[in-house]
């Protein structure tokens, strides 16, 4: 009876380890490549967030989206910020890898960004007090001009002018009486306009 009794322990216990939550197949049993669903690509200083993607390739011909089940990465973050596949410029110029990663698997692709020359502001009624909108504008060493700036922007202003900014990221200033120095600084390129009101 002992025999029996020590004979079917072990057997036991082998069938509830394999009835228990256990049944998740990893992903790299059946993957084949995982890519990013973009080229070598260019941007500008001034752009807002690209938005990149990691699809995985299987065995049986399917793909999916698997942007939150890899690791990314970049060679260079002083040029590239990037959370999760989004990416902004976070330098003037510069080249970096984006990079993904899951087990064994790996791809990447080269991010260029494209030189702000110079910056201005878009005129405003200098001869209004009250509410005004700002427009941040500039050309790019590709040769894009007039292109409104969205990141890495920043405003001046003095004489208790007001600045301000919505949801949108649009920028206003409340102009008042006197002269008033407004500074458009993108990175290390600056331009500044007085505005005389009496």
């Amino acid at each position: 009876m002992k025999i029996i009794k020590y004979t079917l322990l072990p057997l036991l216990a082998s069938v509830l380890i394999s009835c228990g939550d256990n049944t998740e197949t990893p992903i790299t049993s059946n993957v084949t490549s995982i890519k990013i669903d973009s080229t070598n690509l260019s941007i500008r200083s001034t752009d807002a967030e690209v938005s990149l993607s990691a699809i995985v390739n299987y065995d049986d011909g399917n793909s999916a989206d698997a942007s939150k089940g890899v690791t990314w990465g970049n060679t260079d973050y002083d040029v590239l910020n990037m959370l999760e596949g989004e990416i902004s410029a976070d330098a003037n110029s510069g080249e970096a890898n984006v990079t993904i990663k899951y087990g064994n698997f790996s791809d990447s692709i080269k991010v260029e960004v494209i030189e702000l020359t110079d910056v201005f502001i878009v005129p405003l009624d200098s001869n209004a007090t009250g509410t005004h909108t700002l427009e941040a504008r500039g050309n790019f060493k590709n040769g894009d001009k007039n292109i409104t700036l969205v990141k890495n922007v920043n405003w001046y202003a003095d004489n208790d002018a007001v600045l301000s900014v919505d949801d949108n990221n649009i920028w206003s200033i409340e102009i008042k009486s006197g002269d008033t120095n407004l500074t458009l600084r993108v990175f290390d390129i600056n331009e500044t306009v007085i505005y005389s009101i009496n």
